[in-house]
């Protein structure tokens, strides 16, 4: 019994060292994001396109810079963009690899119009997190949870507010498609 258990924990140690000096260095990827209502409710127009930008210092910290087109009008002349800058931790375990990511985002406005009314731009925090399923050396498939909020005094002063099921629902939910180099 002794035998087995060392020659299974040694089978372990030896497939995790090789996964991790596998780690990829970087990335560039799609994301397509999605509040949960919407993937409850079927509705594809509701979806948020986007785009990411990844480089790795080590197997295990690195920086991501994203694009995600939240909104858009009918005549598409006017875009609501988030634009997101963090530092990620991630596990590089082979075929899974689970992150964390947080970092500032920026909420601003693309329009063809000098003004648009109803609208401010704003900076916020982003937290951002997931798993990675390593397909191939070079492409990965994700799925992820992004979360946004636009005042950290109010969120540290009213923290249980924003753990509800209605603030829940607020995050974008997404999946990815990234090719690693």
């Amino acid at each position: 019994m002794h035998k087995k258990a060392l020659a299974m924990v040694l089978i372990l140690l030896i497939a995790t060292t090789m996964s991790l000096a596998a780690a990829s260095t970087g990335s560039i990827g799609f994301v397509n994001y999605g509040f949960l209502d919407s993937f409850e409710s079927g509705d594809s127009d509701a979806y948020a396109p986007g785009i990411r930008a990844e480089f790795f210092l080590s197997d295990y910290l690195g920086a991501s810079a994203d694009a995600i087109v939240l909104a858009s009008d009918e005549a598409m002349e006017n875009f609501m963009m988030m634009y997101i800058v963090s530092a990620v931790a991630r596990l590089p375990f082979g075929f899974v690899e689970p992150f964390l990511s947080v970092g500032p985002a920026y909420l601003g406005l693309i329009s063809e119009n000098e003004t648009v009314d109803g609208y401010t731009e704003g900076v916020g925090f982003n937290a951002r997190t997931g798993v990675d399923f390593n397909i191939l050396d070079t492409f990965s498939v994700g799925v992820e949870a992004n979360f946004f909020v636009d005042d950290l005094e109010d969120f540290f002063a009213n923290i249980e507010d924003y753990f509800s099921e209605s603030a829940l629902r607020g995050s974008l939910i997404g999946v990815s498609a990234k090719f690693k180099f």
